[in-house]
């Protein structure tokens, strides 16, 4: 069953939850003054998915809420076109649509953008995310090898060429109803 999430955009105060998510096993996580830079960018967006399950941990957002950050996402605007940078879930959360979730959130916003076309890269060896990113029309176009560090592996390279094809959207729809 998808865990109940709102998707909305990081700020400087998610910052620290999404580290504690990086460093889970997320290879070579951003630091703390990357991630500064990045919410500085115009030409950037990320995105957090948040539960009021209130479970402890080191991962909460710093909102006196008692919210926790349990994954983000994030993107590079280019000239006519985006580029996934990251997406990352915390291990408790894994396999819930949280991941789904700020994917489909990421597009809409892209398409919204006036962004025709979506790239991004997994780790190789990261078959569930390539079933998860063709579900939502990304192709296979390549490897780049030795991509990753941390450790080192290839990347695949995929994108979704057209992402105001009406195709593309109908996919993209189907993706999102099996959500609920």
């Amino acid at each position: 069953m998808p865990l109940d999430v709102r998707i909305e955009q990081m700020t400087v105060h998610h910052i620290s939850a999404v580290m504690a998510i990086d460093e889970q096993g997320y290879g070579d996580p951003w630091s703390a003054t990357t991630w500064y830079k990045e919410m500085g960018d115009p030409d950037r967006l990320h995105l957090v998915a948040i539960t009021d399950t209130e479970l402890g941990g080191d991962n909460r957002a710093d909102n006196g809420e008692g919210e926790r950050v349990v994954g983000h996402a994030g993107l590079l605007y280019l000239a006519g076109m985006a580029h996934v940078s990251n997406v990352a879930v915390d291990p408790e959360y894994q396999h819930q649509g949280v991941a789904t979730r700020l994917l489909i959130e990421l597009l809409d916003r892209t398409r919204a953008h006036g962004s025709s076309a979506v790239t991004l890269e997994a780790r190789a060896a990261n078959k569930r995310a390539h079933r998860l990113y063709s579900r939502l029309g990304f192709q296979p176009l390549g490897i780049t090898p030795d991509y990753y560090t941390k450790p080192s592996e290839d990347a695949l390279v995929m994108s979704i060429r057209y992402l105001d094809e009406p195709e593309v959207a109908e996919r993209i729809d189907r993706v999102r109803a099996a959500l609920k």
